[in-house]
């Protein structure tokens, strides 16, 4: 059996939460360390990281309840 959906959710988010947390460190230490333009690219490509993994653990967990779903109607057939 799969997690919660909400669990799942929660977890994406947070991981989001935790990308978006690194890009501001990795701008403000190239910032601060003479190179504003190379954190700001490296800040912009874990944020797009980040955001991938979101959309992709929101993407899994709506395939994941798709084949439950098949699943569990597949074995009512039967039944009957």
């Amino acid at each position: 059996m799969t997690d919660d959906p909400s669990r799942i959710r929660g977890r994406a988010q947070v991981t989001l939460g935790l990308s978006l947390l690194f890009a501001v460190a990795v701008f403000l230490y190239f910032g601060l360390g003479g190179a504003p333009v190379r954190g700001a690219v490296v800040g912009v490509l874990v944020v797009v990281a980040g955001v991938w993994e979101y959309r992709r653990r929101l993407q899994d967990e709506r395939v994941a309840m798709r084949f439950e779903m098949e699943a569990e109607e597949q074995q009512q057939r039967k039944r009957k």
